[in-house]
C-alpha cells in the first residue's frame, strides 16, 4: 500500500514563506524605493548643510547681505550699497526693498551661526509647505522637490526664492479669496518687482477686487517700508538696480546670461528676453480666455524668469508650483531639474553651462502645458453645459 503522501508545509513554515513573498510584493518594493529615495534626499541636503555651516557659508545671503543691512539700519545708515562698492560684484549687497530686513532686525543679536541655521531649517519647511498646500501628498514628489539644484541652492542661500514660491502656492490656493490672495500677491512683488506677470493672470481671470487690494498692500507695505528707514537710498534705488543688471545679467542663467554664452549681444539678450516674456504673457491671457486657470497661471510664474534680467539657480525653484499644480503625482518629469546637478556653479554662470537651466525650465514648461489640467476641462465642460 502507497503512504499518503502530505503536500501541506508546518505553519512555521508557510508563515515564514508568505512574509518573505509579502517583502518582495509591488507596493512593498515601492515603500522600499520611496523609503530609499527620501533618504536620499534628505541625507544629501544635511551633508551639503553640514559642509557650508562648517565653512561658514550657510545662508549666503543672509550672512552676507540681509544681516550687514539690518545692522546698518540700526546703526542709522543706509542698508544700500554704493554703485561702485566691490561687494555688488562678490553678490554680497543688499538690493532688495527694504522690508524684507526689517523683519531681521530683531536676530541681529543672535551668532550669525545660529541664525543661518535657522534659516536653512525655515526655508526646507517653506518647501515643504509649498507642496502641501497645492495638495502634493506623494511622498516621492517631496524627496524630489529636495534633490532640486534650485531647490537646495534656495535652502543654502536662504534668500527669498523658496519664500516667494511658498507665496504663489498660496495665491493659487487661496485665487478665489479675495484678502489672502491679495496679501499673498501684493507682498511677493512688492519684494520682488518682477512678480507683475502675476497680477496680467489675475485681471485675465477677472479677479479684479483681489488685484487693486494687491496693488494698494504692495504700494503700503513698500513706503512703510521706506518711510521706517528713513527713506535712506531710495533716489539711487532704481540706479542700484541698473547697476546690478549691468554687472550680473550677462553672468547670470537669463536670456542675457544665454546670449552671452552663445556669443550674442547685449541687444540680442534684452530682444530674447522681452520676446520670450511677452509670449508666455500673451498665452497668459489666451489660456485665460479658455477658462484654463492653471495653465494660465504656468505662463504667468515662467514669465517672471524670461523677463528677469538675472536669473539665478534658485529662481527656479518657483517652478515648482505650477508643477505641483498640473502634475501632483510623481512622474520622471519630477526629476528633470535634478539633471542641473551637472551644471551648478558658485557664484556666475559660467560657458555653455549657462543653457542648462533655461533647456530644463523649457522642457518642464512645455511637458506640463502638454494637455489640459483635469479642473480646466471641467471648468470648459461647465461653461459650454
Amino acid at each position: 500500500m502507497t503512504p499518503p503522501v502530505f503536500t501541506h508545509e508546518p505553519h512555521g513554515i508557510a508563515a515564514v514563506r508568505t512574509k518573505t513573498a509579502s517583502v518582495f510584493e509591488p507596493s512593498s518594493r515601492r515603500r522600499l524605493l520611496t523609503t530609499a529615495f527620501a533618504s536620499l534626499a534628505l541625507g544629501t541636503l544635511l551633508v551639503l548643510v553640514a559642509i557650508s555651516a562648517r565653512e561658514e557659508l550657510l545662508a549666503w545671503d543672509v550672512r552676507f547681505a540681509y544681516l550687514p543691512a539690518a545692522e546698518a539700519v540700526l546703526d542709522g545708515e543706509s542698508p544700500y550699497p554704493e554703485l561702485d562698492d566691490p561687494i555688488l560684484e562678490e553678490q554680497k549687497g543688499y538690493v532688495y526693498p527694504p522690508q524684507l530686513l526689517l523683519l531681521l532686525i530683531p536676530l541681529t543679536a543672535l551668532p550669525v551661526g545660529a541664525v543661518a541655521i535657522l534659516f536653512a531649517i525655515g526655508m526646507l519647511a517653506l518647501l515643504g509647505l509649498t507642496l502641501y498646500v497645492l495638495g502634493v501628498r506623494d511622498v516621492r514628489c517631496f524627496a524630489a522637490a529636495v534633490l532640486w539644484v534650485p531647490a537646495i541652492s534656495g535652502v543654502l542661500h536662504s534668500n527669498v526664492s523658496i519664500p516667494l514660491a511658498f507665496a504663489l502656492a498660496l495665491l493659487w490656493r487661496y485665487r478665489d479669496a479675495v484678502w489672502p490672495s491679495a496679501l499673498a500677491l501684493g507682498l511677493s512683488v512688492s519684494a520682488k518687482l518682477l512678480f507683475w506677470p502675476l497680477f496680467v493672470w489675475m485681471l485675465a481671470t477677472r479677479r479684479l477686487r483681489a488685484t487693486a487690494a494687491a496693488v494698494l498692500i504692495g504700494l503700503g507695505v513698500t513706503l512703510g517700508a521706506w518711510a521706517a528707514i528713513g527713506f535712506a537710498g531710495l533716489l539711487e534705488y532704481p540706479d542700484l538696480l541698473e547697476r546690478l543688471s549691468e554687472i550680473q545679467s550677462e553672468r547670470s542663467y537669463s536670456f542675457a546670461g544665454i546670449a552671452s554664452a552663445l556669443g550674442l549681444g547685449e541687444v540680442a539678450g534684452a530682444a530674447l528676453m522681452l520676446a520670450g516674456g511677452a509670449t508666455l504673457v500673451g498665452f497668459c491671457a489666451v489660456f485665460a480666455r479658455h477658462g484654463d486657470e492653471a495653465r494660465s497661471f504656468t505662463c504667468a510664474v515662467a514669465a517672471t524668469l524670461a523677463l528677469s534680467p538675472v536669473v539665478w539657480l534658485h529662481y527656479l525653484v518657483v517652478l515648482l508650483v505650477p508643477l505641483a499644480i498640473l502634475r501632483p503625482r510623481f512622474s520622471l518629469i519630477w526629476l528633470l531639474p535634478m539633471l542641473l546637478w551637472v551644471s551648478p556653479k558658485p557664484g556666475y554662470a559660467d560657458g555653455l553651462t549657462t543653457l542648462l537651466p533655461g533647456i530644463a525650465a523649457a522642457i518642464l514648461l512645455v511637458v506640463v502645458l502638454a494637455r489640459p489640467s483635469a479642473g480646466a476641462v471641467a471648468v470648459a465642460k461647465a461653461r459650454t453645459a
